[in-house]
């Protein structure tokens, strides 16, 4: 199996999800991390026993050469990564929300497919078995005529109790908030069962905006990026959706529903196990295939299973020119487009149409 070069830019979720993948997998070689913190930055590398280690990712692509970047980071920081990664010879794969807007992300496509590169864009939630069963039985027809999907979701982040310190994720000027986080996903999913968004209608708020002080002694921060969103999107199908997202909750739950005139399937958070509900009828556990199974390991956070898909996705389309699915001309611009008509619907008050990728 050839062997390939990557570095990730970013230690957090890089470093809990991304880095535990691409050690064990044999066809790629970790070969550095980079991050805003040198020190921090060393340590992480000591720790998941990778050499190089970068306060700069500009120095580490300019050293190390790698064949793949992962972005793992910020949001306001994709585009200039990504940019520089291609002009460095690297293929790409890029955390999502993709950028601060759709035009970002419209140059980070065109200049990947100019570069003739493979650019990844992490919707590593649509490998989760509940999704890929409802997705193939939507298609299938399993429940009739769909007409409306619903995502709800219950997040402790910023609950008043307790929430966390102010960073990127609660300032909108660096592309943070809740709808970018997990609505990002959500929207990859709606679109993958009904097509493209025809239109939004969206409400993006911030419910609970103190966030907790960063050391003893300051002041508490304030939030300035959504952590509520309402959005309805409409299809061109009839379709039409709703996702509800709060964020200051004091409790953890999401349910997602797909309803079709003969019938509804339901799952939840974790995403192995799916329910059929027909009326007049228990709800029925259906058997997840074993082409959808995935095999979690103990001490591994959730995430890390899917992703583990994730990456031999990217081996195969590096080494073997496979389609890389999800993609950035397929997916990550389609879903940037439709994050961005729900912002501009909720500034505006009025229902937006979704721009084509």
């Amino acid at each position: 199996m050839q062997r390939l070069r990557v570095a990730i830019l970013g230690t957090g979720f890089g470093r809990a999800v991304q880095a535990p993948a691409f050690l064990r997998h044999p066809g790629f070689e970790l070969v550095a991390i980079a991050g805003s913190d040198g020190a921090k930055t060393r340590r992480v590398a000591d720790e998941l026993g990778v050499k190089g280690a970068y306060g700069d990712w500009r120095e580490l692509l300019t050293r190390e050469r790698p064949d793949l970047v992962s972005i793992v980071t910020p949001v306001y920081l994709h585009h200039d990564m990504m940019l520089g990664a291609l002009a460095a010879g690297a293929h790409v794969h890029c955390e999502k929300p993709t950028a601060f807007d759709r035009h970002q992300a419209r140059a980070m496509r065109d200049a990947a497919l100019a570069a003739g590169k493979v650019a990844g864009i992490n919707h590593e939630f649509r490998f989760l078995p509940a999704r890929q069963l409802a997705l193939e039985i939507v298609r299938a027809g399993g429940i009739g005529r769909p007409y409306r999907a619903e995502i709800l979701g219950r997040y402790p982040i910023w609950n008043a109790a307790g929430p966390r310190a102010m960073n990127w994720l609660s300032d909108r000027e660096r592309g943070g908030g809740i709808w970018g986080a997990l609505g990002s996903h959500h929207t990859d999913l709606l679109r993958l069962m009904f097509g493209e968004p025809k239109s939004a209608l969206a409400s993006l708020r911030v419910d609970q905006p103190f966030r907790a002080p960063r050391a003893e002694g300051e002041a508490p921060g304030v939030a300035t990026a959504d952590d509520a969103a309402t959005v309805h999107y409409a299809f061109a199908n009839g379709v039409t959706a709703l996702v509800d997202l709060q964020a200051s909750a004091p409790y953890r739950w999401e349910r997602f529903e797909v309803h079709g005139d003969g019938g509804v399937l339901r799952w939840d958070e974790a995403g192995y196990k799916l329910w059929r509900i027909v009326k007049d009828r228990e709800p029925e556990e259906l058997a997840i295939p074993e082409r959808f199974a995935l095999a979690p390991r103990e001490g591994d956070l959730p995430l890390v299973a899917p992703f583990t898909l994730m990456v031999d996705k990217l081996h195969r389309a590096i080494t073997a020119g496979e389609k890389l699915e999800p993609n950035f001309a397929d997916d990550a611009v389609p879903v940037q487009c439709a994050l961005d008509a729900a912002r501009e619907s909720s500034a505006t008050g009025t229902r937006v149409a979704v721009e084509k990728a």
